[in-house]
């Protein structure tokens, strides 16, 4: 049946409850990376800059700039790829450890942490 959500491998994440950390993380970098997440957990997201193409004080020929006209945001992609590997990552603990990292807001700091 189309959209059954069954593609052949199981991608739950596996519930880390505070012991064997690094078999933990070997799983959930395999279903990060199934779900083309992995590089916000291990790059993180970044700030693009809005630029503005500004004339040269040159004469005929020269280039134009491109200068920064406000604050670097994150892409909504990079907004949302991030929300994906959190809620992978914070269904992924048991109640006991969520409080302990629950206040992070990028997946990167989540791996950062170590738990």
């Amino acid at each position: 049946m189309v959209g059954s959500g069954s593609s052949g491998g199981d991608l739950r994440t596996p519930q880390f409850d505070g012991a064997n950390y690094n078999f933990w993380a070997v799983k959930m970098e395999t279903i990060l990376i199934a779900h083309d997440l992995w590089d916000v957990v291990e790059v993180g997201v970044q700030p693009q800059p809005i630029l503005e193409e500004e004339e040269g004080s040159g004469g005929e020929g020269s280039e134009a700039e491109q200068v920064p006209v406000e604050a670097p945001t994150i892409s909504r992609e990079d907004k949302i790829k991030n929300a994906k590997a959190l809620s992978l990552i914070q269904g992924a603990l048991t109640d006991e450890l969520f409080p302990s990292i629950r206040n992070e807001k990028t997946a990167k700091h989540y791996a950062k942490k170590g738990l």
